[in-house]
């Protein structure tokens, strides 16, 4: 094996998959197979909410209801080929089975859809590490509209639990307001917070409780229309396009001494411009989402690898909400409807993940080490366990964090001023990366094609210490995995709010690129032909 050879095709065909999935969300019309994958769970709710939705919506209602059918072996899991999840096999099932007979059955399905309502909120219950969310009594309804209980849940995930516990109600105590609070936080595109299961349980919802809302709800199902893959499945959320859009320039942008080299480089820098909100806080998805601080850190961080310069509106933004604590939380509170918004505190799920992201948007602004990037550091490496791994909030293991703390941590100049958080970056550089070695496999990877290619990020800067085997095992592991059209094997460890894991082949490619390219720039090898 040649391993260098190896490494430049496998460069060449991923950059040029991920060159096609950039250009097509540019054009604004991405396909599945660069797409967040497929969910079973949000077919089968978007399927069933059309049902209810009725005419003009049958054909779509059928595909998804075909997809389902291709997908069965032996159940339905969190994703296409996953092992079958009980919940998840249970709403699928019912659905298909009041989807294929006939009228009565499918009145009689739309009478259980309480049902469903019960296991969204259990899943509800599975909240990421961080947020305390509201208890099992308070999630009930009319309890979840109390100011005091929805204010434990971010902005976003606030209209699935009111519309999954307005369904799971016997009570008409409350219902009147419980659809006025999901009237008044429909977004103008028609969807709830850009997201498949909260708009088709949101929909499901108005329709069960209420004939007069209409208008509201076949804006909705024109939502769901347009979220369809030609598979006719549905992903759980809307595409992370500003995530991919700001880690693709700035990944690219790392190795290119000329911009012109990457054809769509000027274009994807204009589009995340005219993405930004008026705050200068980033979606997901442009223009309708809600403020998310990672979005908007990688946002800048893409920006000015790009352009070399500093973006004022989202840098004054970030350093603004941080918290008192010193670290950083995914989902700010916020006034208005996106993209005119104006983020404001609390600022929910604070994360090791995010406070990274974050600092390296602000380290690259400037190299002066201000008091709010010490106050960040310092949180950061107070969450640094006995065994040296970092704990992560979107991500199911470790490995994910404790990887980009220590390409993080390896770029910090020392100060005297700051000794002792410069003796425990040292200290936290070496935990880590005794972590990181200890737990690469026996194949050569760390799990997941995420979590290989952030570990030999991670480790680049520290080849004094890290054996030349651990990065050529586990670069030899990541070309092993990678697809005939470039991309790699799914990596299903994304962490969905409800605990619906998911995969997004673009990032997924960026990471392992980003790897290949550093292993490429440590042995001194051209990177273009």
């Amino acid at each position: 094996m040649d391993l260098k050879k190896d490494v430049q095709e496998g460069l060449d065909k991923a950059r040029n998959f991920v060159s096609e999935g950039v250009e097509q969300i540019l054009s604004g019309n991405p396909d599945e197979t660069y797409g967040v994958s497929s969910s079973p769970g949000a077919t089968a709710l978007a399927a069933l909410a059309l049902l209810a939705v009725g005419r003009g919506f049958e054909t779509a209602q059928q595909r998804g209801i075909q997809w389902l059918r291709q997908q069965h072996h032996g159940g339905w899991g969190k994703f296409p080929g996953d092992k079958p999840d009980e919940e998840i096999t249970k709403i699928v099932g019912t659905v298909l089975q009041g989807s294929q007979g006939g009228w009565k059955a499918r009145i009689r399905l739309l009478s259980q859809v309480r049902q469903f309502s019960h296991v969204i909120l259990s899943l509800g219950q599975k909240v990421v590490p961080g947020l305390e969310g509201p208890t099992p009594e308070e999630i009930l309804f009319p309890t979840i509209l109390e100011d005091r209980v929805l204010a434990k849940l971010p902005p976003y995930g606030r209209p699935v639990v009111v519309a999954a516990s307005l369904l799971a109600s016997n009570s008409q105590d409350g219902i009147q307001k419980g659809i006025k609070y999901l009237l008044e936080t429909q977004m103008t595109d028609g969807s709830w917070a850009e997201d498949i299961v909260s708009t088709s349980l949101s929909i499901l919802a108005l329709m069960s409780k209420s004939s007069g809302y209409t208008e509201q709800t076949q804006k909705a199902g024109r939502w769901l229309l347009q979220k369809q893959y030609s598979s006719g499945g549905w992903p759980a959320f809307d595409q992370l396009k500003i995530w991919t859009i700001g880690w693709a320039v700035c990944v690219f942008g790392e190795t290119t001494q000329r911009p012109s080299d990457i054809p769509w480089l000027n274009q994807a820098v204009d589009w995340l411009k005219k993405g930004q909100n008026a705050d200068g806080s980033y979606g997901s998805t442009p223009p309708y989402t809600h403020p998310d601080l990672d979005d908007t850190a990688v946002a800048l961080i893409g920006l000015h690898q790009a352009l070399g310069e500093e973006n004022k509106l989202g840098v004054n933004l970030l350093k603004q909400l941080q918290n008192t604590d010193g670290s950083w939380g995914t989902f700010p509170g916020f006034q208005g409807l996106p993209p005119n918004v104006a983020s404001e505190f609390p600022v929910y799920i604070p994360s090791v993940d995010v406070s990274i992201h974050v600092l390296e948007a602000l380290w690259r602004r400037s190299r002066a080490q201000d008091e709010r990037i010490w106050r960040g550091l310092n949180w950061i490496l107070a969450q640094q366990d006995e065994h040296g791994a970092f704990p992560a909030s979107w991500f199911e293991g470790s490995v994910y964090s404790t990887a980009q703390a220590l390409e993080l941590l390896s770029k910090w100049k020392f100060s005297w001023e700051k000794w002792n958080t410069a003796r425990h970056i040292l200290v936290a550089r070496k935990k880590g990366q005794g972590y990181l070695i200890n737990a690469q496999n026996s194949d050569g990877g760390w799990g997941s094609v995420v979590e290989t290619g952030l570990a030999l990020a991670g480790l680049w800067r520290y080849t004094r210490v890290v054996p030349r085997e651990v990065l050529d095992q586990g670069v030899r592991n990541l070309l092993s995995v990678q697809n005939s059209n470039g991309s790699f094997e799914p990596s299903f460890k994304g962490v969905y709010a409800k605990g619906w894991n998911y995969e997004e082949p673009l990032t997924t490619a960026l990471t392992a690129i980003r790897a290949l390219q550093r292993y490429q720039r440590l042995y001194k090898v051209s990177y273009f032909r």
